[in-house]
């Protein structure tokens, strides 16, 4: 099934527009590290879990889902540096690309996991591990790209 992507400049604006950016009064640290801390305990213990399942099972629809909460958690923890919330997971994923070209996250496939998400939480579908082999490698790019900033803007902040 092909999936359409927006394009990223005309989402950012609408998101814009509709007030579904929203600036906060200040930066919270402490929420920050706990994002990262639970998005990093969600990442170990599926990874862990995921040892034991059957290539033809569908639990890899519950991996693919872990692995999506992991990287949207380390994205509201990047967002909250900007002081910066979002109520959908589009807007975040368009602030996140439109202001942060540098980190050279992929929009499209930002995107195609968010849609992918949506239709697993709210139609029903289900992933095998063929499927789920498309997305890990990126999955873990992009996670490994915002934890490593994340460290960094940390590392910033207490010294």
């Amino acid at each position: 099934m092909k999936i359409d992507i927006d394009d990223l400049e005309e989402t950012y604006k609408k998101c814009e527009a509709s007030g579904f950016i929203k600036e906060k009064n200040e930066i919270n640290i402490e929420l920050i590290k706990s994002l990262k801390k639970v998005a990093e305990s969600g990442l170990d213990f599926i990874k862990d879990k995921s040892k034991t399942i059957k290539k033809d099972s569908t639990g890899w629809t519950f991996v693919f889902r872990d692995y999506y909460e992991s990287l949207r958690g380390l994205i509201d923890a990047y967002l909250l540096f900007d002081r910066i919330e979002a109520d959908r997971h589009q807007c975040k994923n368009a602030y996140l690309c439109h202001k942060y070209p540098e980190l050279e996250l992929n929009w499209e496939f930002l995107e195609t996991v968010r849609l992918k998400r949506n239709r697993i939480n709210y139609r029903g579908e289900t992933l095998n591990y063929n499927d789920w082999q498309q997305f890990r490698l990126q999955f873990t790019l992009h996670i490994n790209k915002l934890k490593e900033e994340l460290n960094k803007k940390l590392e910033e902040i207490e010294l």
